[in-house]
């Protein structure tokens, strides 16, 4: 996909500076940094990372990029001595390295930082394109589903530790607090889990407060600190008996089944959130497509990988899904009079349909 876009836009390079808390560097390079670096890949199959010093003998043993260079093997003291300004000295090494591979015109992405884009565009033709590794990230390898399968099982487990916390304790920051310790202690990152009760469920990214009295939507997403890689799940959680939140909930569950029951290589991400729509509108409850302010008000997914939300959008959009891509199907319903439903679960797109990561019964009653 890299060289198409370089042919498409008759350009030399696409280059990226960021460190590994942005996905698309990580999934570029595999390399984990917490300071920026500089990579470059070219259509004269160029690939070159550029690293600090101190970086420089880890990245040449962990990056999937063979060519590794450091900034003081590329003169930036020198730069620095004679600029006395690091970002002057950081672009000049990063100009120095492009001329020497005879770049003309360079792409950089939306979120390449301003003072190299100013510094490089007087040196370079430069064009700015969406990042083309977010696309290449939609479609997941077998082993990116093997990691997503293991975070996957862990939020199952979360949320039996919830359920069983739930039957002595209602106080929403103690029960958020436990299960993100819970999560940490085997080997996950999850923070602004949603624990939130009653009336401010009607907010959908709520993440809750107070005491549970009636019933509480349960969303999270936590991410492996070993493997990088998120997994997202949402159940509702019935404690006393309420007509409208149970029937809200029902629709919910058959819309978000009959969802699954269409996914497979080929069907439109449109196809999927218009049939959740059909559902949800034939009980009553209104939608965004008919721009409701309340109602089912959000998308019905969303891709899942590096982050908890990637691409593909289930939208009112024209893509088509891909077998290996893995996406969240959530329907959910939020009145601010009544509060609000949701239940989701991770699945991955097959040929002929499509595996279910997060299988938990969808309707939750708390017993006992």
């Amino acid at each position: 996909m890299i060289y198409e876009l370089l042919e498409k836009y008759e350009a030399d390079f696409f280059v990226m500076y960021a460190d590994s808390r942005d996905p698309n560097f990580f999934y570029a390079t595999k390399f984990r940094t917490p300071d920026p670096s500089f990579y470059m890949i070219g259509k004269d199959g160029t690939e070159l990372l550029i690293v600090s010093e101190m970086e420089l003998r880890r990245a040449e043993k962990e990056s999937r990029v063979k060519e590794i260079a450091s900034f003081i093997d590329l003169g930036y003291f020198e730069k620095l001595n004679e600029t006395k300004n690091s970002k002057k000295a950081l672009a000049m090494v990063f100009t120095e390295a492009l001329k020497e591979h005879r770049a003309r015109k360079i792409l950089i992405p939306n979120e390449f930082p301003s003072f190299l884009s100013f510094y490089l565009k007087d040196h370079f033709e430069i064009e700015v394109v969406e990042n083309p590794y977010s696309d290449m990230r939609a479609v997941k390898s077998p082993e990116e589903i093997r990691y997503i399968k293991e975070a996957c099982s862990a939020v199952i487990d979360a949320f039996e530790y919830f359920l069983k916390l739930l039957k002595s304790e209602r106080n929403v920051n103690t029960l958020r607090n436990r299960v993100e310790t819970f999560l940490f202690e085997r080997g996950f990152y999850a923070e602004g889990t949603i624990v939130s009760p009653d009336l401010e469920s009607s907010n959908p990214h709520s993440i809750g407060s107070g005491v549970i009295k009636n019933h509480v939507v349960f969303d999270v997403f936590p991410k492996s600190r070993v493997t990088g890689y998120f997994a997202d799940f949402t159940r509702t959680v019935i404690i006393e008996e309420n007509q409208d939140i149970i029937e809200m909930l029902n629709a919910c569950i058959e819309a978000k089944n009959r969802a699954i029951d269409k996914i497979r290589e080929g069907v439109a991400a449109k196809d999927i959130h218009n049939l959740v729509c059909d559902i949800l509108e034939s009980y009553g409850y209104q939608t965004i497509r008919n721009k409701a302010k309340e109602g089912f008000i959000h998308s019905t997914g969303h891709g899942v990988g590096l982050e908890v939300h990637e691409k593909p959008k289930i939208s009112e959009n024209d893509e088509k899904l891909k077998s290996g891509m893995v996406i969240t199907i959530e329907p959910g319903l939020y009145y601010r009079s009544k509060g609000g439903v949701r239940v989701e679960d991770c699945v991955v797109v097959r040929k002929s349909g499509c595996e279910v990561l997060t299988k938990y019964e969808d309707f939750v009653r708390l017993v006992g």
